[in-house]
């Protein structure tokens, strides 16, 4: 098993429970000296494996004062795991009014995983550093059932691929996780079958580790990842390279299409 993540620090969001506490296990596993488990409500954590390098750490991604008291209390994170999220079950033209709902969804989604590498901007310029970014299959496959959850994650997945590229240079990476279904309460109503929150978690940070910028950690997102073909992967891996040769090649005047 890879031991790449021995004596740095990793936090992770949503932690309390289902993927994130698999994550933080996984992270153990992998020999980090301290895991940051961030929790709206850090009572309910669970015990993990290892406790004496688990610091419970109070964080709600829709309230930007915590992420920042955070930052500021626990300096020098080498890896942020950017995993709390939430889910909505409703058409784009639902007959309720559901818009708060769903600017919560978008809040947290977006907008928090916004403050929260914001907040730790400095450690994250730092080379050897990074993110690994928990988003979904429904960031480039629609959701039928869950068409807002799909548009909060197609924007998270912009959101990691525009830090990728300002943190590249000083030595830092990001890696987006492309999960299919998952054995955790979000995925509770559905019946398709489900990857374990252990193997996304460790395939995640075993990819971050390798220097991977795309994981497709299960099944279901192995044939998502086929389905939508070598080109568009190549737009999520190296969207520098890949829109360069797409300049150039309208620059030059030639046909595209």
């Amino acid at each position: 098993m890879t031991s790449g993540l021995d004596g740095r620090t990793v936090l992770i969001t949503g932690a309390n429970r289902g993927l994130g506490a698999a994550f933080v296990e996984a992270a153990l596993a992998r020999g980090a000296a301290t895991v940051l488990a961030c929790a709206r409500n850090t009572a309910a954590m669970p015990r993990f494996s290892d406790p004496a390098r688990v610091v419970a750490v109070r964080m709600d991604m829709s309230d930007g004062a915590s992420i920042t008291a955070a930052a500021a209390e626990h300096p020098g994170v080498d890896l942020i795991v950017s995993n709390a999220a939430l889910t909505r079950q409703a058409p784009v033209l639902a007959d309720r009014d559901d818009e708060a709902q769903l600017r919560e969804l978008m809040d947290v989604n977006v907008f928090g995983p916004l403050r929260l590498v914001r907040a730790f901007r400095g450690d994250l310029r730092r080379p050897g550093s990074g993110a690994v970014f928990v988003l979904s299959v429904a960031a480039v496959s629609l959701s039928r059932s869950s068409p807002m959850y799909s548009a909060s994650k197609a924007a998270g997945l912009m959101l990691a691929l525009a830090l990728r590229e300002e943190i590249g240079d000083a030595g830092g990476s990001v890696t987006t996780v492309m999960a299919g279904y998952i054995d955790t309460d979000m995925a509770t109503g559905s019946d398709a079958p489900k990857a374990s929150p252990r193997q996304v978690a460790e395939r995640s940070l075993d990819g971050w580790l390798d220097g991977d910028p795309t994981v497709w950690p299960d099944r279901f997102a192995e044939l998502v990842r086929a389905a939508v073909g070598e080109p568009f992967r190549r737009l999520l891996d190296t969207p520098r390279e890949a829109l360069a040769e797409v300049h150039a090649t309208f620059r030059a005047g030639a046909e595209v299409g």
